[in-house]
């Protein structure tokens, strides 16, 4: 086993600890610039371990973690597993044609200089960047990553995205979603799209979010802020919140707060096959509480208990909200339904 490669995957696994610190991408980082070939063996990791996950299900990977177990159980040596890892990386990337791994967008992106990262449905992973950043991906999440000398450009494309950003006052950290910008140094936050609009949480640290018009101004959070855009004519509205409660998607919970009962729908839909309708009469309704991600039934039964709606499914796949016969139209019921 070649020590850059052994080493690359200690690196990697120390920073994907949840007790890696500042020190730690501090000397990540130094290793990388002693040698180009740490950069390289950092990357083919990183490549080869995102394409393993996504075909993580093949027979032949799983053979493959089956032998590796075996190895381990029998050295029972920390350097074995980790050797294990990168022996099983290499594997993947050596048989990676005839697994069927190479995803045209991803290739292209490697090819110009920015990697692609991307979740399936209900999937949530996390990505170590090459300067030490941790990026947690969320259900259904799209991300291209670019890191030069000067600059570390990151594009969240769709989905949701907890970064951990390794401090570096050379390179700003930058981040597109849409058509905002958020420039964060040595920071965390979360950046969330979906059809509603933008939403960007700080929970340590400073960030300034701008809008990429050339005479626009940058608006700075402060920890426990949240900045939410719904309609790009509107300023942004900016408000306090509960952080554990806005993260909580890292944990595959979901929290609502005063939502409507049609953003809150969209939401859940992105952790599951089985999709939620919601009926415009009630789109509106306003919702609290925190719901497992992808419980699609419990969802649903809470909102038939604690608001003036009824469901039905179809073959297809679909679930109905709509008002409960006798209602009042105006109702604005707001549903409190934790734990579901």
């Amino acid at each position: 086993m070649d020590d850059i490669e052994a080493a690359a995957a200690a690196w990697d696994a120390r920073l994907r600890r949840a007790d890696a610190a500042d020190r730690d991408r501090i000397a990540f980082r130094a290793w990388l610039l002693e040698a180009e070939e740490h950069q390289r063996a950092h990357e083919r990791l990183q490549a080869a371990l995102f394409a393993l996950r996504a075909q993580a299900d093949l027979p032949e990977l799983s053979a493959l973690r089956d032998a590796a177990r075996q190895r381990t159980r029998r050295h029972g040596l920390r350097r074995r597993l980790a050797a294990g890892c990168v022996i099983a990386a290499g594997l993947l990337i050596t048989v990676g044609v005839g697994l069927n791994l190479d995803h045209g967008p991803e290739t292209l992106a490697m090819v110009q200089g920015a990697k692609i990262y991307s979740t399936t449905l209900n999937e949530r992973t996390q990505i170590v960047l090459a300067d030490g950043s941790a990026v947690t991906l969320d259900s259904n999440t799209r991300l291209a990553a670019r890191l030069t000398r000067s600059r570390r450009d990151i594009t969240l494309i769709s989905g949701r995205a907890l970064f951990h950003v390794a401090k570096d006052r050379q390179r700003p950290f930058v981040v597109r979603a849409r058509d905002r910008t958020v420039t964060a140094l040595g920071t965390v936050f979360d950046v969330g799209l979906s059809q509603h609009g933008l939403r960007v949480t700080l929970l340590e640290g400073r960030v300034a979010v701008r809008s990429i018009r050339a005479d626009a101004s940058a608006q700075e959070l402060k920890p426990r802020q949240e900045l939410v855009e719904t309609d790009p004519a509107a300023p942004p509205v900016v408000r306090t919140v509960d952080l554990e409660k806005a993260t909580s998607w890292v944990d595959g919970q979901l929290f609502f707060e005063n939502d409507t009962l049609a953003e809150a729908a969209d939401e859940m839909n992105r952790y599951s096959r089985l999709k939620i309708v919601v009926d415009p009469a009630v789109a509106n309704l306003r919702i609290n509480g925190m719901f497992r991600a992808g419980n699609q039934t419990g969802f649903v039964g809470a909102l038939q208990t604690t608001m003036p709606v009824d469901a039905r499914s179809d073959e297809r796949g679909k679930l109905f909200v709509t008002r409960r016969p006798g209602a009042a139209r105006d109702a604005a019921i707001v549903g409190d339904a934790s734990e579901q």
